[in-house]
């Protein structure tokens, strides 16, 4: 089995690690990992070595294919302590959450369970399987602040009749940082399929996909990755993937892949592994970046770069309890706090856009701001949020 995602690391140096691999980030505080993260600068040259490569086709090699592939699942599996063979590398979160929606089988009479307020993606394909297969969808009415509620969604998997439990790993609109331990281990017990959206958490959160009892794992990487647009994957458990036939079939699905001198003999026999979920030919010169964008966040350490993020965050939390500046949506129990933090001032839009004059790169978002910081930013930037923050007359 792959290392643990708990894996210790160096202290994290963070202005040497802006200067080596984020060289902008110091030109103004940009605290938007969780819509997009820049891309750290050995992904760029990974990017671009591959395109030149290709641009001239001959300078390809055998190397630029499988093992590039190959490279990025290993690179995947250890980030979330699983094993190569569980992981397919597919283009965004939406494919994983869809992929579990339509190969995951639910008896008579079962129902999916989601919290209210989650991200459209983790809601959407759960609709669609509701319309077009009969299956009823429960949506659990979230706290105030859009944080999913917790005893309300375990009496619900307590009643016996989920099959199916989908839950955002960390929540966009409120930063809320689920103990995916706490509802894998009830999944599982009562025999439920735990589907986890970790697009906002994995990069900034340790996730650990066997302690937390998940069945299926979906991410994209341009968020806390660091990641290119179009790169991803979905883990699902060893124990399922034989079980679960895909639904959308691409020729590379096929056991026979790898065999030209035969192809057609349209053998119909998968993969034993995850990547028979993958369709296609995949985004090599970006799977290649990604691989090094998930190489940095080992080398700096999940622990490190979360220890980091909120060490970012307590000044600015410490100022607004304080000053009483602005209402706090985001969860400050330590096991439920993430990277993304949100508050809403007296005059969000109004805060939000004299951030924005600052220089601040951040979002509002049901009718909060937000901000996520990153293993790249500074206290330096969170001063800056401060500083505008402290003069509401000036926006």
């Amino acid at each position: 089995m792959a290392p643990s995602a708990q894996t210790a690391a160096p202290a994290l140096d963070v202005r040497a690690l802006r200067e080596r691999e984020f060289p902008t980030a110091a030109r103004a505080p940009y605290l938007n990992a969780a819509a997009v993260a820049p891309l750290p600068q050995r992904a760029v040259r990974a990017i671009e070595a591959f395109n030149r490569r290709r641009a001239s086709a001959h300078d390809l090699t055998g190397d630029d294919f499988e093992p590039t592939l190959a490279r990025a699942r290993d690179a995947a599996a250890r980030l979330i302590g699983a094993d190569a063979d569980e992981i397919a590398l597919l283009p965004n979160t939406s494919h994983g959450i869809n992929l579990a929606a339509h190969v995951l089988p639910l008896r008579p009479g079962q129902r999916v369970v989601v919290s209210d307020r989650e991200f459209p993606a983790n809601v959407y394909p759960w609709m669609q399987l509701a319309r077009n297969a009969g299956v009823a969808l429960v949506r659990v009415p979230a706290h105030e602040f859009g944080r999913p509620d917790e005893a309300r969604i375990l009496t619900e998997l307590e009643r016996g009749d989920v099959g199916i439990f989908a839950l955002s790993a960390v929540q966009f609109a409120s930063g809320y940082n689920a103990v995916l331990e706490r509802f894998g281990s009830v999944c599982r017990a009562r025999g439920i399929f735990f589907v986890v959206d970790a697009i906002q958490s994995l990069g900034q959160v340790p996730v650990d996909v066997r302690a937390a009892h998940v069945d299926i794992l979906a991410t994209g990487g341009h968020k806390w990755l660091c990641s290119p647009f179009g790169t991803g994957f979905t883990y699902v458990r060893r124990e399922l993937v034989t079980q679960l036939e895909p639904r959308v079939v691409g020729w590379t699905a096929m056991a026979g892949t790898l065999d030209y001198s035969r192809l057609l003999d349209y053998r119909y026999e998968f993969w034993d592994t995850a990547r028979r979920f993958e369709v296609a030919t995949l985004p090599f010169q970006d799977i290649a970046g990604m691989t090094e964008s998930l190489t940095l966040l080992h080398e700096v350490g999940p622990d490190n770069i979360r220890r980091h993020v909120l060490g970012l965050l307590d000044p600015l939390v410490e100022w607004l309890h304080s000053t009483g500046a602005a209402e706090i949506v985001s969860d400050l129990r330590p096991e439920h706090r993430s990277g993304i933090f949100c508050f809403r001032p007296p005059d969000a839009e109004g805060a939000f856009r004299a951030l924005g004059r600052a220089g601040v790169n951040c979002v509002l978002r049901e009718g909060a701001v937000r901000i996520s910081p990153h293993l790249y930013n500074t206290e330096d930037d969170i001063a800056v949020v401060m500083e505008v923050l402290s003069r509401p007359e000036s926006w």
